[in-house]
């Protein structure tokens, strides 16, 4: 009789201990959580700052004028003015995301095959995988066509990919926002972006 007792007393302090462990790990799993999802949402909400804005609006505006130093063909010249926009965004970014990093790593390759004699003028012509003959899910094609559209994400897990693609999608309508606001300025002001000038460096509100 006092042997049953025992052991009932033992198998209750067991799923006793087992209750709290998985207590225990739930609480953790959702401070990790939470923790994870602040993160993410800071990472968001910095691009729609005004101070944020402020100080890409500067950037840009710097990096502009340097470059309109240098006279150039029209169609290179909008391809150096989103190039420039795309480069000091991935600066504001600070590194801390793939896409900023890809971004400035494209960049630097950029500049040292500039310094080699051109050979191919039309960028990576390597021939192309052949194609699967299966067909992918449609989820999975979504998936991939998002990896590609977001620098640096081609081999990344799908939540980084999420995370990623949120703040670049986040970067970029504060650019868009930034870019409407200079060409108004500039339309007015006939083109002359060492005219522009707002509070800070940067652009008006």
């Amino acid at each position: 009789m006092a042997s049953n007792q025992l052991n009932f007393d033992m198998s209750s302090q067991q799923e006793q201990n087992q209750q709290k462990k998985k207590r225990r790990k739930s609480t953790l799993d959702t401070t990790e959580s939470h923790i994870q999802n602040d993160s993410k949402n800071h990472q968001t909400v910095r691009w729609r700052t005004e101070a944020e804005r402020r100080i890409y609006s500067s950037k840009l505006l710097e990096a502009l004028r340097r470059s309109s130093r240098t006279p150039s063909h029209p169609g290179k010249r909008t391809r150096e003015v989103r190039e420039t926009a795309d480069r000091v965004l991935a600066v504001a970014a600070r590194g801390r995301t793939r896409w900023s990093r890809a971004i400035l790593a494209k960049r630097a390759r950029l500049l040292r095959v500039r310094k080699v004699k051109k050979q191919k003028s039309s960028g990576d012509l390597r021939l192309p995988e052949r194609e699967r003959r299966w067909k992918l899910p449609e989820v999975e094609k979504k998936v991939k066509v998002l990896s590609r559209l977001v620098p640096g994400c081609q081999k990344v897990s799908f939540v980084n990919l999420l995370e990623e693609a949120s703040d670049y999608i986040a970067a970029l309508e504060m650019q868009i926002k930034v870019m409407a606001t200079l060409s108004e300025i500039l339309t007015a002001t006939g083109g002359e972006v060492s005219g522009v000038a707002g509070t800070d460096g940067g652009l008006p509100s």
